[in-house]
């Protein structure tokens, strides 16, 4: 049998290494992915590749999306920076956080997307710069004055170490979390800390909602709960200091549009869509947040 003929090498999990995976849920995916298909912004709940279970640790992941990177090279989305107000006081939340760690100093945002992050962090004085795998996002944040590396870690024009390193709803578009956590660490001062955000597959809107919720979506390709994940920082060697629960910020308008797809009677009748524009924080509790540190 010639190199070429012989048969991939089988999955194994991305947290724990086990080869001990079983279907989980099949593929609800039609016709071809596109970069379309892995828009921050993309609103096809439940559409997913096949996902499959650690029997081991739990761990669920998108063995046949391995390869994702290369629709995030191509990736534009209009809507995400229609979306920068809500956003804006999302990632303020998130940085008042880190701040109770770590008040002051260089940070870097991986996967920083158009920069949103970024401008917040500067308006509270960090020295803040990102790195983004979508040239169309790094170019938004670069002419918004930001300093937003195209590519991915490890990248030739960062200048660790770092006081902060921050993973935003990040971790779940990687097939080598391991290793993205790994190199957040390696980018890290000795004191420094880190925040890494992602969607929690055991919390109570995901177990009610099954295949619906609102994270099951192409682009999420890895599935985390508390356990699975805080097994991730330890093995790429990080400790936890504090685990919460974020909450996100909606517009109105943005909550008329996606809610009729889980409250029915709201697609005949919906007040939401008659109300002013307004921000509004909810919780649903179904992401998990992390502030950690070296080991």
């Amino acid at each position: 049998m010639t190199a070429a003929e012989k048969p991939p090498e089988p999955a194994r999990c991305w947290v724990c290494d086990s080869p001990r995976l079983a279907r989980w849920r099949d593929a609800t995916t039609v016709g071809p992915l596109t970069s379309a298909d892995f828009r921050i912004t993309d609103a096809h709940y439940g559409r997913t590749a096949a996902i499959e279970r650690c029997a081991d640790c739990g761990f669920r992941q998108c063995a046949e999306l391995a390869d994702a990177l290369r629709y995030y090279e191509t990736l534009d989305d209009p809507g995400y920076e229609e979306s920068a107000g809500e956003r804006a006081r999302q990632m303020a939340d998130l940085l008042a956080l880190l701040r109770r760690f770590k008040p002051a100093g260089r940070l870097l945002d991986i996967g920083a997307g158009s920069g949103i992050l970024l401008a917040e962090a500067q308006r509270l004085g960090y020295a803040a710069e990102g790195v983004e795998p979508s040239h169309w996002l790094a170019e938004r944040a670069a002419a918004k004055g930001l300093t937003v590396h195209w590519g991915t870690l490890p990248h030739a024009g960062l200048r660790p170490p770092y006081d902060a390193a921050l993973l935003i709803d990040v971790i779940e578009h990687v097939a080598d979390p391991l290793g993205l956590l790994a190199q957040a660490r390696d980018v890290l001062a000795p004191d420094g800390v880190g925040l890494v955000v992602t969607p929690d597959i055991d919390s109570f809107a995901a177990r009610r909602l099954g295949a619906r919720w609102w994270h099951c979506r192409v682009a999420h390709i890895g599935y985390f709960n508390r356990s699975t994940l805080l097994r991730a920082l330890d093995r790429a060697g990080l400790t936890p200091l504090h685990v919460m629960r974020p909450r996100w910020h909606f517009s109105t308008a943005y909550l008329a549009q996606r809610l009729p797809v889980y409250v029915p009677f709201l697609r005949r009748w919906n007040p939401l869509a008659r109300l002013p524009e307004v921000i509004v924080p909810l919780n649903f509790f179904d992401s998990l947040g992390v502030v950690f540190c070296k080991k």
